[in-house]
């Protein structure tokens, strides 16, 4: 029974795969379109925000616990069961919001498909159904479409690297990156667009001991994973620029495959199109079991409805999963209609502040766990990061997360005092 269970764990590669499929979704592929107008200012953007999700990737590795409990352990193991509720709580919710915005994303490959254009809502139920199924196989099932989509994600990503290599082998005239100059306030500004695109990494925390050896499988992933993630985004948004001029990405809709028909033609245009949209599915597909997880572990505590702590034959948390995916359709359900579509871009912009609570808790217990230089320094710039991600979504958006993080105090206010004793004891184990 033993081996049984330690064979549908997931391993280092998946694991991996998690990290990557968390992060690289749809974004890479339509951050430069932001940037572009940026100028000489990405680079130094790049940077900056690489060092922050490092720092808060660092903070991250050293929080995870040898049980492999899901973030909500892991936070809940240094600042108490309250904190690893409501961070739970707003990245779950996060999480749901989150998922119909990246489906809509998925199903945009339908504009390659004549007739399908116009029912992109009806294609992202059936892209969320499809990978419910996917989940609903257990972990190792998404591990396995998460290495395929990683595989599949990564060609377009270095198809305009080889282009600009290509180039400047050849000594062919690269486009200027440098204009406008860098500015103080640009620098911001890509700092901030950066950093949101790095994000994603908290998904591969999520499953609920269903990771082989966390200590070393999940931390590797975590350092390895996002320092390869921000190496290759700059040099990926670097070369887009050197091979098309930045005023015309700018005004591009889908600048990768544009890029790279200039020089392989339609053909490799249609393909990078395809890769993208597989890319979104995979991101959708990680997104989807960290959603389930985090419900399940709540759940776990009675902090959550215990009929979502309800398990298949494949350990997969089926109730925590329908339910998450149930509040998604719902969201995307609203999208379709006119009247809700600015509330549902706000709701998704809501999301990624909630992320943000996480992180800076993430980064407060690694201080207080690890208790070394190394971890006090990375916690400072974790948290000097959150701070001004905070500020760069603006004031409207942090008030309203601020009442997110407060409705996740009264629930878990509320539910404590309805718990049983063995409840409380099973939640502290």
């Amino acid at each position: 029974m033993t081996k049984d269970r330690d064979a549908r764990l997931l391993g280092p590669w998946m694991t991996l795969a998690l990290v990557i499929g968390g992060v690289v979704g749809s974004g890479i592929f339509y951050l430069p379109i932001a940037l572009a107008p940026l100028g000489g200012s990405v680079p130094f953007g790049w940077l900056i925000s690489g060092v922050g999700v490092m720092a808060l990737a660092y903070c991250s590795s050293r929080i995870v616990s040898p049980d492999g409990g899901g973030l909500q352990t892991y936070v809940e193991n240094e600042l108490g069961p309250a904190a690893g509720f409501i961070v739970t709580w707003m990245t779950w919710c996060a999480t749901w919001v989150g998922i119909p915005a990246v489906a809509l994303a998925s199903a945009g490959l339908a504009q390659l498909m004549p007739g399908l254009s116009g029912h992109l809502i009806a294609l992202s139920f059936a892209i969320i159904a499809i990978l419910a199924l996917i989940n609903l196989h257990g972990v190792r099932a998404t591990g396995d479409f998460a290495i395929v989509t990683v595989l599949i994600k990564i060609l377009p990503i270095m198809a305009v690297v080889v282009i600009a290599a290509m180039l400047g082998v050849r000594g062919e005239p690269l486009q200027p990156i440098d204009v406008p100059a860098p500015s103080l306030g640009n620098i911001a500004t890509a700092s901030a667009l950066c950093l949101f695109a790095v994000t994603g990494f908290e998904f591969a925390m999520s499953p609920v001991g269903k990771i082989r050896n966390p200590e070393r499988n999940l931390v590797r992933a975590l350092i390895i994973g996002l320092a390869g993630i921000a190496i290759v985004y700059l040099l990926t948004t670097l070369s887009l620029s050197l091979i098309i001029p930045n005023a015309r990405i700018a005004k591009s809709l889908t600048p990768f495959p544009d890029a790279i028909g200039i020089y392989w033609g339609p053909g490799a245009a249609a393909i990078a199109a395809v890769a993208i949209g597989i890319s979104a599915i995979g991101g959708l597909n990680v997104a989807m079991l960290g959603g389930g997880e985090m419900l399940f572990s709540m759940s776990l505590r009675s902090d959550m409805p215990r009929f979502f702590s309800r398990t298949n034959r494949f350990n997969a948390p089926y109730a925590a999963q329908l339910g998450t995916l149930a509040l998604s359709g719902v969201l995307l359900a609203l999208n379709a209609s006119k009247e809700t579509t600015q509330l549902f871009a706000f709701i998704t912009v809501l999301a990624s502040d909630a992320v943000l609570y996480l992180y800076a808790a993430a980064a407060i217990a690694a201080a207080m766990k690890d208790r070394k230089p190394l971890t006090y320094l990375a916690t400072a710039i974790g948290l000097g990061f959150v701070l001004f991600a905070f500020y760069g979504s603006g004031l409207e958006t942090f008030l309203m997360s601020l009442g997110l993080a407060a409705s996740g105090i009264v629930i878990f206010l509320i539910r404590k005092p309805l718990k049983s004793p063995q409840q409380v004891a099973t939640a502290e184990e």
